[in-house]
């Protein structure tokens, strides 16, 4: 059999036809008052595309000829069901009925082969009534899965053209006819995902218990028993009704007795709630197909292990799962949402590893930075990066000089991928060089000096001839480097105190710069005290900054590490503050979850 003819045939009907649908609508909805489709096109598009493939098999397979049959009679009760408020059940009666004729026609799961045996056994009568459920269930996970039309359309070509890998790697047991369904769903269902917005109207759904439909007896033909099923449920099942939220949202009400499971209000699936949680389309429909891309490789490696034991293979998908899981969940921490920036500004003080952070933007820190300059007397600003956090994991004095300082600022990807892991909102970190020129700025607009303190020596005064060659109006009271011996340090202290400036940059390292600013922060008597680590040398021009894309990319530390090996040491705080996420994340919590109320951000 010609697989790839089939596959080009089906293929080659679909993509015009989903082009010619799209560009109707796209003129449709230009004119004034235009709807977007009123029928499931994309149900019509896979019936014919599908027709057309197995044209020259239908008169001599009437099995082929009864599937065919089946998903069109499906689509048209489905198209009825949905001009009704509660029609649901009346697509999945047809979807049931027509299951039922299919089993009479032979295409039913009829033997099963047992774990830690050899032999097949015979369902009987049990299956036929594992088919029904089965057809019916894959067409409802479908139809669920509906609100967002690339995604089932997507999973049926990635499950289809999955299951057509497993018949050729075990065509002994799958046979052919599963192989010609599973290419051509495969060459229906992909090209139309790039338009599948455009193919159906809201809520529609024929064209998704059709897809379903198909998908389920494909994968009962080929009827690879322990195997098989997997190509088609484990991706149904996470793009579907999500099983482990489902799953959480019912076993959460359990505590309130099994009447509560019963009756609770009926959760949002996967792709309702993220949608709900400010994640764009795009972004949920590329998670749920990328978790099928997984899903399905993790099929064809069970394939692939099929003679290996049972409880082997158990074990690799309990570990994929898992691993699946965990990466899915960091991963939509990671990812931007459209109301990022709305949970900084009333996020509050939180607490990331048990240290205080202010989940600010580096506007908000200016802001904050002319109240302290306002207000003249010390404050101390501290801007930890990742090796800061883990530092004062084991060193308590850093520690209780950030739970004691004004404004606790992210810096590093380290810190802010830390959070996000952490469901805390800090979406974006405070470079050290942008806090400087951001502070100097803020103190000639109140007409306050700025004093350099750190670096070797030439260092400081480099940087503030660039400083006041980039801002106007800036004044330096001082500039000293770091190189100071204990016997010069009190003459160091008087000399800014007496030059009284507004702002005050350490850039002595850290912890060092954060333990001398809050041993003579109140000596001083300077509005804003901050350890600004290595930022003189990139203002002074002795060190290169990160390319612009880097720094957005989040790999500003990649590219210092690059220059300087020297600092190849300082990655490993990196792994260790993820692995300290993971950890707090798995820890059982013994009080409730802090309120943010702290600081003006809680407000």
């Amino acid at each position: 059999m010609d697989y790839l003819s089939s596959f080009l045939t089906s293929a080659a009907v679909a993509l015009p036809a989903a082009v010619i649908v799209y560009l109707w609508e796209r003129w449709r909805l230009a004119r004034p008052g235009g709807p977007y489709a009123r029928a499931d096109f994309s149900g019509l598009i896979l019936l014919i595309a599908l027709a057309a493939a197995w044209w020259p098999h239908l008169t001599s397979n009437p099995q082929l000829t009864a599937v065919l049959f089946g998903g069109g009679l499906i689509f048209v009760i489905a198209a009825v069901a949905d001009n009704w408020s509660r029609g649901w059940w009346l697509a999945i009666v047809g979807v049931a009925v027509v299951a039922a004729l299919l089993s009479y026609q032979g295409v039913t799961v009829s033997v099963v082969n047992l774990p830690f045996s050899q032999n097949y056994v015979s369902l009987g009568w049990l299956g036929p009534v594992i088919t029904v459920l089965w057809l019916v269930i894959c067409s409802v996970l479908f139809a669920q899965a509906a609100t967002i039309l690339a995604v089932p359309l997507g999973v049926a070509g990635l499950a289809a053209g999955t299951l057509f890998l497993v018949c050729l790697l075990q065509p002994a047991i799958t046979g052919p006819m599963a192989a010609l369904m599973a290419v051509t769903i495969c060459g229906a269902s992909l090209p139309q995902v790039p338009f599948a917005r455009w193919l159906s109207y809201a809520r529609a759904r024929a064209g998704a218990y059709t897809v379903g439909y198909l998908v389920g007896v494909t994968s009962v033909v080929g009827a690879l028993k322990d195997t098989a099923f997997l190509v088609a449920l484990v991706p149904l099942i996470i793009v579907g009704v999500p099983l482990f939220a489902a799953t959480y949202s019912y076993a959460a009400e359990l505590r309130r007795g099994w009447r509560a499971v019963v009756f609770a209000e009926r959760r949002g699936h996967l792709h309702d709630l993220l949608l709900r949680q400010g994640y764009s389309q795009w972004q949920v429909t590329g998670l749920l197909l990328g978790g099928t891309v997984y899903l399905c490789s993790l099929v064809l490696l069970l394939v692939w292990m099929i003679e290996v034991t049972f409880v082997v293979k158990t074990v690799v998908v309990l570990a994929a799962l898992a691993f699946g899981l965990f990466f899915l969940y960091a991963l939509l921490r990671l990812l931007p949402r459209a109301d990022g920036q709305e949970s900084v500004a009333a996020g509050g003080k939180v607490r990331l590893l048990g240290m205080p952070l202010d989940p600010i933007t580096l506007t908000d820190a200016l802001e904050e930075a002319e109240h302290f300059l306002e207000e003249d007397h010390p404050h101390m600003i501290v801007t930890p990066d990742a090796s800061a956090v883990v530092r004062a994991q084991r060193d308590q004095e850093l520690r209780e000089i950030i739970e004691q300082a004004d404004l606790v600022a992210p810096d590093g990807a380290g810190v802010v991928l830390a959070a996000r892991l952490l469901n805390l909102p800090v979406n974006v970190r405070c470079a050290g060089c942008d806090m400087v020129e951001q502070l100097c700025r803020a103190a000639a607009n109140k007409r306050r000096a700025v004093y350099l303190l750190g670096g070797e020596p030439g260092v400081a005064e480099e940087a503030a001839a660039n400083l006041q060659a980039r801002i106007a109006g800036l004044q330096v009271a001082g500039c000293q480097h770091g190189y100071f011996t204990d016997e010069e340090e009190p003459q160091i202290v008087e000399d800014i105190r007496s030059k009284r400036p507004g702002v005050l940059l350490v850039a002595l390292g850290i912890p060092r710069q954060e333990k001398w600013i809050k041993q003579h922060l109140e000596e001083l008597d300077v509005p804003i005290c901050i350890g600004v680590g290595g930022s003189l040398d990139v203002i002074s021009g002795r060190k290169r900054r990160a390319p612009v894309w880097m720094q957005r990319a989040g790999l500003e530390w990649l590219y210092r590490t690059l220059k300087e090996p020297s600092r190849l040491p300082r990655l490993v705080a990196l792994p260790k503050i993820v692995w300290m996420s993971i950890r707090e994340l798995l820890r059982p919590s013994d009080t409730p979850p802090q309120s943010p109320q702290e600081g003006k951000y809680g407000q």
